[in-house]
């Protein structure tokens, strides 16, 4: 009877062995990331559940309807808004970003790996791409003398020993490719979730750098670490020496996962957007050296010891990711713009002469997820992104649009 039963264990375990090894076997393989791509950040939803469906579609039109007609700051009457928006480029797969080029071009990143020039097609594929969840192929910006240098700077996620990380890198764009990579900034925290990712440089010639907490609270208060932070590094990637902490490319602290970062450069004003947990999106001025909070305070909570943010959503989930600002002209005073992922919307903010708040209301209503949102000689450029994952693709997914303002 032992025989046979030390037999049977035997069996067993060898069943077991194998069977562990295969499972080990088809995670390295990436059956891991498949299954997690398919539950989770599947690019084309269109097995999704008829209910599901009904029930996205029933959550925008309440955050839609609930942010129209919002109350005004100020009883200044700030002119409505006449436009008309253009598809100007169709048939992308998760476009971040967009970069109007001095040949009145645009380039699009897309989060998959590509660099598109709408009208051409894609000119490269960044092979170091890491796409997980939220990551892959992010920002992307211009070198302030570009025409001369042909500097270009992306934003992306890649791994290194089975961890998740981002970097910044310059290449030089030359006949429409991508040559001479240089990395200017890497092994900055990554994770499926919280990358951050916007990059813009600043009216002095440095870079900001928008990084995520990585889905690790303790991060965003650890000025030893990259994540969780806006960074400030030159063109070259030194520090700046007048960084507001030694011998860091840390420029402030205490975020969750910022995604849009934009200048007034007139009144030297540097705004960025950042997701909040369960609604508790914020809009925030950034000061050099100051805490924003996360994890400890959500939205502020008036607490000295942290900065407050000039808007805060609390009744609904906007997601807010790229913006950018748009210069007064005529009646219409100074405005940022901000693009809402699970708010469906574009918020248009209106502000005073000093920065203040006059006036927000939501446009582009009616085109599902939007990524970023790009001022460029008077027209607005805006990327829809329902096939990231948490949308419903549909003819409306994944454009670059024009939007076009109309004179009174």
């Amino acid at each position: 009877m032992r025989k046979i039963a030390s037999s049977k264990a035997k069996k067993m375990l060898i069943i077991i062995f194998i069977f562990s090894s295969v499972l080990v076997a088809a995670w390295q393989l990436g059956a891991g990331d498949y299954f997690m791509a398919r539950l989770i950040f599947a690019p084309d939803r269109e097995d999704l559940g008829e209910q599901r469906q009904e029930e996205i579609r029933k959550d925008r039109d309440e955050e839609i309807t609930r942010h129209e007609g919002e109350g005004r700051y100020s009883s200044e009457q700030i002119p409505p808004l006449d436009y008309t928006v253009t598809v100007v480029a169709e048939e992308l797969e998760i476009p971040w970003e967009i970069l109007p080029l001095p040949d009145g071009r645009l380039l699009v990143t897309e989060r998959p790996g590509r660099v598109t020039i709408v009208g051409k097609g894609s000119i490269a594929t960044i092979h170091d791409v890491r796409h997980i969840g939220e990551g892959g192929l992010l920002g992307a910006e211009l070198d302030p003398d570009f025409e001369e240098n042909s500097f270009l700077y992306l934003y992306y996620s890649y791994e290194d020993r089975g961890e998740v990380y981002n970097r910044v890198s310059r290449f030089v764009f030359q006949e429409d490719s991508l040559e001479e990579e240089t990395v200017l900034l890497d092994n900055i925290p990554g994770d499926r979730f919280h990358n951050g990712g916007r990059i813009r440089f600043g009216p002095e010639g440095v870079l900001f750098i928008t990084t995520g907490d990585a889905s690790d609270k303790s991060l965003p208060q650890d000025l030893s670490s990259l994540a969780g932070k806006i960074l400030r590094i030159n063109p070259d990637g030194s520090i700046p020496e007048d960084n507001p902490f030694p011998d860091s490319p840390v420029y402030s602290y205490g975020h969750r996962n910022p995604q849009g970062i934009v200048w007034d450069p007139d009144k030297d004003i540097l705004y960025s957007s950042e997701h909040g947990p369960t609604r508790q999106d914020e809009v925030n001025v950034i000061f050099p050296g100051k805490n924003y909070g996360w994890p400890i305070v959500e939205c502020g909570e008036g607490e000295s010891d942290f900065e407050d943010p000039i808007i805060c959503y609390t009744e609904f989930t906007l997601a807010p990711s790229g913006m950018d600002f748009f210069p007064g002209q005529g009646e219409y005073p100074d405005q940022l713009f901000i693009a809402g992922l699970r708010g469906n919307m574009v918020k248009r903010i209106a502000l005073d002469d000093e920065g203040s708040i006059l006036d927000r209301e939501p446009i582009l209503t009616n085109w599902g997820r939007l990524r970023t949102v790009r001022y460029h000689e008077g027209n607005l450029y805006v990327a829809t992104n329902d096939r990231d994952g948490r949308g419903i693709p549909d003819e409306t997914s994944d454009l670059i649009l024009k939007v076009e303002f109309q004179p009174d």
